[in-house]
């Protein structure tokens, strides 16, 4: 059931949407609002807010919103969050106009099997699971339709040589070490293999520093990628991370300095820890929209991304960000290197992507010429570089199945 917070949030978003919509597509005032046919997204975190923005607004900033053209009716996208906003207390959302009431995907992952449970082939319908305690929605919601497009930080898995889903790259990002010390002086430079040594085997001293890894939540793309880069297991990232997890005994949602930084000061006020020095994974992309201010959820005081002097090759990549803020800016040479660097998505079903008809998904997302990979400057503002395959259909998945 809607609470009376959620039934306000969905109104306001469809009021929002409608100005948005009349205002900056030249619509008739008489046409239906935009955001009644719009493409719904679904998942990531890290690029949330790019997409609210590509889709006209976010943080209180307007932006021209991308829309699929004359020929298919000006469509435009919309995205939910991964996480509730501030003073929600539960998660769940109404994609679509008259459309049912499910728990919000949060993650890449989350968002991945929200768009197979969308698909039509799920009989198990739509479950979702808890978002750091907050009540779900009804379990088993068949959403069959009610999602089009998943965001995702991280491509497929390793391996993974299905052809269900399309990873349909849009933006460039990096990720490095977030890190924030209660007392003292933190280590901002650290070596790929320091890291693979913190998020394989634990905390340990490191410039005189002891330094304690954490977690992020397991449904988050950049989870994902991290451990691609510390090459950690599923199961020794979790013993390497147990003590900073059980501090407030869970995980810490991604990107999120505030997050990083009370696991700090717990840590801190545990007797004889006051100079530990708390790390996580971080996108640089979304350090950089925060910390200048165009994304929600400022870094507090204390709380930096890190430089990587050796990036497992001798190649030292310095910062993943240059300048201060509110100029702060990405490192092209750092989001270039094939370790710490990444592509972001929209992830599609392959039918969609590539098969006929969908014409508006597809001029919204697919191909060099399509009209995200046209909103460049936007995507800039938010920390990320333009992709070079920007458009191309060529990185395919299995479907990923399950809960979020």
């Amino acid at each position: 059931m809607l609470t009376s917070n959620t039934k306000k949030r969905l109104g306001l978003g469809l009021v929002a949407a409608t100005i948005l919509g009349g205002a900056l597509t030249g619509g008739s005032a008489n046409a239906d609002p935009k955001q009644y046919s719009a493409v719904v997204g679904v998942g990531s975190d890290t690029v949330q807010d790019v997409m609210n923005a590509l889709a006209g607004a976010t943080n209180g900033n307007f932006y021209t919103p991308i829309n699929s053209g004359a020929a298919t009716s000006f469509r435009q996208e919309i995205s939910f969050d991964a996480f509730p906003p501030a003073g929600v207390s539960d998660t769940c959302i109404t994609a679509k106009l008259n459309g049912p009431t499910f728990t919000r995907p949060n993650g890449s992952t989350g968002g991945r099997k929200a768009l197979y449970a969308a698909s039509g082939l799920s009989s198990a319908g739509w479950t979702g699971v808890a978002i750091n305690g907050l009540a779900t929605c009804a379990t088993a919601v068949d959403i069959s339709g009610q999602v089009d497009f998943a965001r995702s930080s991280s491509g497929p898995a390793n391996g993974d040589l299905g052809t269900d889903m399309t990873y349909v790259p849009f933006g460039r990002d990096a990720v490095t070490f977030g890190y924030y010390r209660a007392a003292g002086s933190p280590v901002t430079t650290l070596t790929r293999a320091q890291l693979t040594s913190l998020f394989t085997t634990g905390p340990q001293t490191i410039g005189g520093v002891r330094i304690v890894p954490c977690g992020i939540q397991t449904s988050s793309g950049t989870y994902s990628f991290w451990n691609t880069v510390t090459t950690a297991s599923a199961g020794t990232e979790n013993t390497a991370t147990t003590e900073c997890n059980n501090l407030l005994g869970l995980r810490a949602e991604e990107n999120d300095g505030t997050a990083l930084k009370a696991r700090g000061d717990a840590l801190a006020a545990v007797s004889g820890h006051s100079g530990d020095q708390v790390v996580i994974g971080f996108s640089a992309g979304a350090f950089i929209a925060k910390s200048n201010g165009v994304a929600p959820g400022a870094p507090p005081a204390g709380v930096g991304v890190g430089s990587i002097s050796d990036n497992g090759s001798g190649t030292n990549l310095g910062s993943p960000t240059t300048g201060t803020a509110p100029a702060l800016a990405p490192s092209s040479t750092f989001y270039a290197d094939t370790v710490f660097g990444r592509n972001v998505y929209v992830v599609l079903p392959t039918t969609v992507a590539t098969g006929p008809g969908n014409a508006a998904i597809k001029a919204l997302f697919v191909g060099a010429g399509s009209a995200i990979c046209s909103a460049t400057t936007t995507i800039n503002t938010f920390g990320f570089l333009a992709s070079g395959t920007c458009g191309s259909t060529t990185i395919k998945g299995s479907w990923i199945t399950g809960a979020s």
